[in-house]
């Protein structure tokens, strides 16, 4: 699906009456509306669906949590996090976060421009001139840093070097997109087609990581992991999250079924490479909940103005021209029917994730799962649960 390229200029998805007014002409804000209450029958109805879902393989584990405003109001853990299936997954298991990490990356740029340091027109080459070294030159057209966010800037999902930067420790992911850069090459002229880019969100980190003067680790961590209160979301292990990780694993169809512990066992220990920025965290249910309360306007405003994140969702979205999906700064959109929902998805060796929320009812969805592959899928389960959250709370 990620592949697909429609026009930009061919349609957009509107969210909401706030995704399509212009930031000056806001009135004053109004405070959030109350979020919903769901019923214990409701979220007896959401385990069923998990519990369906995870009995299809039972591969690794399931956490699955519901949020409410500020709320984790609900979750559950399913299966086992070690690979000898004695120790039960719990609210409190790690998982690899994988792309919801681009969340992260965009509410750094926000914050950039939010304080002047960036604009989101700025061409990346101001901040990151590096990028010249992409093939495919495009020269007077090259990508702003906007582009980068919404998955336009003409950059593929990820360079042609065999995987060779695709490994590395964290505090070394800048080295390995520096090596990247010259086997990456523009698939088109950016601002002109939508294409996922891990490595567009890699050029992005670096970008404001040279704009803000500090590594984008050390940033993430001080201006927005800690005001979060994400205390357990870390782009490393420590020996308590370590001791809490659940055992990633892929089903292997090319294998005659196998599964496949390996891959994501190595990952821990190497390291993604240069792609800290698209997708480089680790987190639990817990800690994701306080992003997802923070993206529907539950605050603190001191991580980001209301206003601010208002401009973010007038940013507009890609949209294949089935409106059934799209991308906009640093968030996917989903639509079934009449019910839109934002987030984003994750996926990586052994882990698959997805979180869902209404900007409007002020609700969401997460779905962390240790596997990859096999008949159970994170993203469908997240879609259903969302969509059930939301028949119980319009009382269809």
């Amino acid at each position: 699906m990620h592949n697909v390229k429609p026009s930009l200029v061919c349609r957009t998805i509107v969210l909401t009456a706030v995704m399509t007014a212009s930031l000056g002409a806001q009135p004053a804000r109004p405070n959030p509306p109350a979020p919903p209450s769901f019923a214990s029958t409701t979220l007896q109805q959401v385990d069923s669906i998990a519990e369906a879902e995870f009995r299809l393989d039972s591969l690794g584990s399931i956490t699955l949590g519901v949020v409410s405003g500020r709320d984790l109001v609900w979750s559950k853990s399913y299966g086992y996090v070690d690979r000898a299936r004695r120790q039960r997954a719990t609210p409190s298991s790690v998982y690899r976060i994988a792309s919801i990490t681009k969340q992260v990356t965009a509410v750094m740029l926000l914050q950039l421009t939010e304080s002047r340091v960036v604009g989101l027109a700025d061409p990346v080459a101001r901040h990151f001139p590096e990028i010249a070294q992409v093939k495919g030159g495009v020269g007077p057209h090259a990508p702003t840093l906007v582009q980068l966010a919404t998955m336009a800037s003409g950059l593929p999902r990820g360079p042609n070097d065999e995987r060779r930067s695709s490994s590395g420790p964290p505090d070394r992911w800048v080295q390995s997109l520096m090596s990247a850069l010259p086997h990456t090459q523009f698939r088109t002229e950016p601002g002109t087609a939508y294409g996922y880019s891990n490595v567009g969100y890699a050029i992005l980190g670096a970008a404001l990581s040279r704009a803000a003067g500090e590594s984008y680790v050390d940033y993430v961590r001080r201006r927005i992991l800690r005001p979060l209160g994400m205390t357990t979301t870390d782009f490393t292990l420590s020996p308590d999250t370590r001791d809490r990780l659940a055992t990633g694993v892929d089903y292997d169809v090319l294998y005659r079924d196998t599964l496949n512990y390996e891959d994501a066992a190595r990952d821990h220990l190497q390291g993604l490479g240069y792609s800290v920025p698209a997708g480089g965290l680790y987190s639990t249910v817990g800690d994701v909940a306080k992003l997802v309360s923070f993206q529907i306007g539950f605050g603190p405003d001191s991580i980001l103005r209301p206003e601010t994140l208002e401009r973010r969702n007038a940013v507009p979205i890609a949209s294949f021209p089935e409106l059934y999906w799209g991308y906009g700064l640093g968030v996917q959109v989903a639509r079934w029917a009449d019910t839109t929902a934002v987030g984003h998805s994750g996926n990586l060796s052994g882990y698959t994730s997805q979180v869902y929320y209404d900007l409007t009812r002020k609700y969401g969805v997460i779905v962390l799962r240790s596997a990859a592959g096999g008949r159970a899928d994170a993203h469908r389960l997240a879609g259903r649960a969302f969509r059930k959250l939301r028949a119980s709370h319009e009382g269809k």
